[in-house]
């Protein structure tokens, strides 16, 4: 007896990949299968392609960023199927899958805050990079990794009454590009009045006034 559902042969599948950097379209990142070199996306961040398999077999492929972004750290697994087109026949619609290409680097947008303490000098690495303005604020602007410490001094050498001195504040990079506000609070430390050597009480003299007795003497 005839089977009447032969095995379905290797079939051609069309591939879609899209690499965007966050919300925008990537080109020129490669694509490669196992070591061989497919090619690379278009302006518009798409990759397409077609391969020979079964269905619901998995196509693993390589992408790699271009210079200044992240690469996938594992390949990108892409399953086979029939994908049904509009017009109603199977097989001519590509599978799509998405892929993250990430910025090596972000934008850390920092605004630091004393309230009222003008003229403090921010020291980053060691160098001042900006002073507060009249309200006690500073701003700056960063590229720096994901997940990077920053650490900034105020340095109030020129006010030695603020409490704490030369503070330092840290932050914490995220993994997309962020503003991140930092407040540092001062007080004033009272003046204290230096006293001198305590002198020794002058003698007090107290005059007693003479009077003389029935004896002649008092």
């Amino acid at each position: 007896m005839e089977d009447c559902n032969p095995a379905r042969g290797p079939v051609y599948y069309a591939i879609a990949l899209r690499v965007s950097a966050d919300t925008r379209p990537l080109p020129g990142a490669e694509v490669y299968q196992r070591e061989r070199l497919l090619g690379a996306t278009d302006s518009g961040g798409s990759f397409r392609m077609r391969t020979l398999g079964q269905e619901g077999a998995t196509v693993e492929l390589n992408v790699r960023c271009p210079a200044g972004f992240t690469s996938p750290t594992a390949p990108v697994a892409v399953p086979l199927r029939s994908v049904v087109a509009l017009g109603g026949a199977q097989g001519q619609s590509a599978v799509e899958t998405t892929v993250q290409c990430p910025p090596a680097q972000r934008i850390a947008a920092v605004i630091l805050r004393a309230p009222n303490r003008g003229n403090l000098p921010v020291r980053y690495q060691g160098q001042e990079v900006t002073r507060t303005d009249p309200q006690g604020v500073a701003h700056m602007i960063f590229r720096v990794p994901a997940n990077e410490v920053l650490t900034f001094q105020l340095d109030t050498t020129a006010q030695p009454l603020l409490r704490p001195q030369n503070p330092l504040l840290n932050v914490t990079t995220h993994a997309t590009d962020d503003v991140y506000v930092v407040t540092q609070n001062f007080e004033v430390q009272a003046l204290t009045r230096v006293r001198g050597p305590r002198r020794a009480p002058r003698p007090r003299i107290q005059q007693i006034r003479s009077t003389r007795g029935p004896f002649g003497f008092n």
